[in-house]
């Protein structure tokens, strides 16, 4: 944890202990679990009765309550405060109550203050469903020939710029399947701001040679060709050695389709 990262969490210690309504407050998230680095945000669990969640979740938003100065300042669910300082830093305060933080691992979150005794039981999460995680590779590839098989309307209308939305689309579901290859679950995975260190090497480079496309007919098509010969031979390998289930009848009607309506792709 840096100096900064420090400061900002004992601010937030001293402003959130002074509250009789918070049972513990523990540190949760990357930092929690060991595995923060220099640009984690401060995630913090405070622990509540279900009767108080609502008025504390006002205070905390309050503009002249507990926390300190935000540039920015986020509730979400009913549950969740996001807020960003005036230098960026960044924290998140979750508001559970005792039966819901039991159920936390145990071994991802480190006490700030209250009672101990409150703390999680549960263990790390057990590795994924083998079944769930071969259906989910098998959605990614019904998803990416979907995504693929629409090329031809975009270039007929020549949307280009609804092109390019589709070769972001297309460029998240190969990193969604490198992540399964690897066997990393959506459980096992940080926060969106966090990729590399689940992805190998050759990952990583393949990930960074894919160009940008401008919303130019050519430089989008040649993007879908190469995510197209990027993903399919990576996801026909995967489905087959999970024992899933290749979609052979779709794949070969997207293209049949691409062949008839936009040769490159074909």
């Amino acid at each position: 944890m840096t100096p900064d990262q420090q400061s900002l969490l004992e601010t937030l210690e001293t402003a959130l202990d002074a509250d009789d309504r918070i049972l513990s407050a523990w540190l949760t998230g990357s930092l929690g679990a060991g595995r923060g680095d220099a640009w984690s945000d401060i995630d913090i669990t405070l622990v509540a009765e279900a009767a108080d969640i609502p008025g504390l979740l006002g205070d905390l938003m309050a503009e002249d309550g507990p926390l300190p100065t935000t540039a920015l300042r986020l509730s979400q669910f009913g549950r969740l405060v996001n807020g960003t300082t005036p230098d960026l830093q960044r924290f998140d305060l979750l508001l559970s109550t005792p039966e819901e933080f039991t159920r936390q691992n145990a071994a991802a979150v480190m006490l700030l203050f209250g009672d101990a005794s409150q703390g999680p039981t549960g263990r790390a999460a057990p590795a994924s469903d083998p079944a769930a995680a071969t259906r989910r590779v098998e959605g990614l590839v019904t998803e990416f020939l979907r995504i693929l098989s629409l090329a031809p309307v975009a270039v007929g209308r020549r949307e280009w710029v609804v092109m390019q939305d589709g070769v972001g689309h297309l460029r998240r579901l190969l990193i969604e399947l490198m992540l399964e290859e690897n066997g990393i679950g959506p459980a096992d995975r940080g926060g969106a701001k966090k990729l590399y260190p689940f992805l190998t090497a050759e990952q990583i480079t393949e990930l960074e040679a894919l160009v940008p496309p401008r919303a130019v007919e050519a430089e989008l098509l040649a993007a879908n060709l190469d995510l197209r010969d990027s993903f399919l031979p990576r996801a026909r390998r995967v489905v087959q050695a999970r024992g899933g289930v290749w979609p052979a009848n779709w794949e070969a009607a997207v293209m049949t389709g691409l062949a008839r309506d936009l040769p490159k792709l074909g």
